[in-house]
């Protein structure tokens, strides 16, 4: 691709540029059928919202203490968004400038811990995610990470064996949330046993947000958590970044201080908008929203388990939130399954399971309902979906010929479902 890309002057560039934005959108905007858990579709509300020239102004400091002049209508934005953000994550203070949901973990972690403190997380094969490990954030500032007591078989922690857990080797900060929610967290009894050796409890909703903002799934901060990080696109449905919400105006102060001038200077201003709008949106309609994504996963995992697939927790239900999980061990592990299946025009991706062997590649499909709850998708359609997948993977179809059919299936579905995205 270097090769090929080498040597291009403005207009080629201009040329190949408009060319792959515009495959990109007609594969995932237009054709696909997207169950990536990742991703989401803004509302037209808060894409109206997005004004790109923001991104370029730059607005360091505080509301009214600005190191620019004359940014009285970021104030305004600046003010409002993390108040909206706040109110429907069930909070007090909301930071919003960070560009990433690992950007507010390792705001947390600058702010609650210093390097050479210990951090207790999820284990990865159970969707602790890199921003909690050493390769990532946590790494990054120094952390010595260890991994929660874990129940595989209940796809949960481990709460019996957590006290003496954490007296053993006394975090400074905990986090729990992962990059695979099938069911809520047992928050309380996580904060009880915080509280006995002085750790911080950290909420990691990057993947949940949008339930927990349509009062779904749980409450983590009225069940416990000192701090919830999230990301603000997922199924939370807005632009790309992350905010961290508390209850605690102490701790607000100290993630903030950490945010600005810690780790950003000038940031993404154009986030400001259609965020304050996608959170008003929630406010209005998110448990609707929330409701449709949940059933929506609990039919597919039911018509998946029809088809012949290998359903992680079928014997707990499946899932209890927006999220699916499919043992693709059979398949060649999870990321050759989600490659075959891209090319049939249906996009997810790999993730590990709990109880796997060590060393073994991710065995699982990981599915989100968010964004084909946005276009339509009920239900009722996810049989559609589930046979989609079991022609490529079961019975080893051919990907290009099926992907007319689920191409065919997503035109099907017309324009989105849900008042604020009107």
């Amino acid at each position: 691709m270097e090769a090929a890309l080498g040597g291009l002057d403005a207009e080629g560039v201009s040329r190949t540029v408009t060319a792959a934005l515009d495959a990109h959108r007609r594969a995932f905007d237009d054709d696909g059928i997207v169950l990536y858990a990742g991703t989401n579709t803004m509302s037209p509300r808060a894409l109206a919202a997005h004004r790109a020239t923001l991104s370029t102004r730059p607005s360091m400091g505080w509301p009214g203490e600005k190191f620019q002049a004359g940014l009285d209508h970021l104030d305004v934005l600046e003010t409002l968004t993390p108040m909206r953000v706040a109110a429907v994550m069930d909070g007090g203070y909301a930071e919003v400038r960070l560009q990433s949901a690992t950007m507010a973990n390792l705001a947390c972690y600058t702010a609650l811990a210093r390097p050479g403190d210990t951090v207790a997380v999820l284990p990865e094969a159970a969707g602790g995610h890199a921003s909690h490990h050493a390769q990532g954030a946590a790494g990054v500032r120094g952390l010595r990470v260890v991994d929660l007591p874990y129940d595989a078989a209940a796809f949960n922690i481990d709460l019996r064996r957590l006290p003496a857990f954490l007296r053993r080797e006394n975090p400074a900060v905990v986090v729990i949330g992962g990059s695979l929610m099938l069911f809520p967290h047992d928050v309380a009894a996580v904060r009880a046993a915080c509280d006995e050796t002085g750790a911080t409890l950290i909420y990691d909703a990057s993947h949940v947000a949008g339930l927990i903002a349509g009062g779904r799934f749980q409450r983590p901060l009225a069940e416990g958590a000192h701090l919830l990080t999230m990301s603000t696109y997922k199924s939370f449905g807005g632009p790309p970044g992350a905010a961290i919400v508390t209850r605690d105006a102490r701790l607000a102060e100290r993630v903030s201080a950490a945010a600005y001038p810690g780790l950003t200077a000038n940031y993404d201003a154009a986030r400001l908008a259609p965020l304050a709008v996608t959170a008003a949106e929630l406010a209005e309609h998110g448990a609707a929203y929330a409701d449709a994504c949940m059933a929506g996963a609990a039919a597919l995992a039911g018509e998946l388990r029809a088809a012949g697939f290998t359903v992680a927790a079928a014997e707990l239900g499946c899932t209890a939130s927006h999220h699916v999980a499919v043992d693709a061990a059979a398949f060649g592990g999870g990321d050759p399954a989600a490659r075959t299946l891209a090319a049939a025009g249906i996009y997810l991706s790999g993730i590990g399971l709990p109880g796997a062997a060590p060393g073994e590649p991710m065995r699982g499909l990981r599915i989100g309902t968010q964004e084909v709850t946005r276009h339509g998708f009920g239900p009722r359609e996810m049989a559609a979906v589930a046979g989609l997948m079991a022609r490529v993977l079961l019975k080893g179809e051919d990907p290009p010929a099926v992907r007319a059919d689920a191409v065919e299936l997503r035109h099907s579905m017309g324009g989105t479902a849900w008042p604020s995205d009107r």
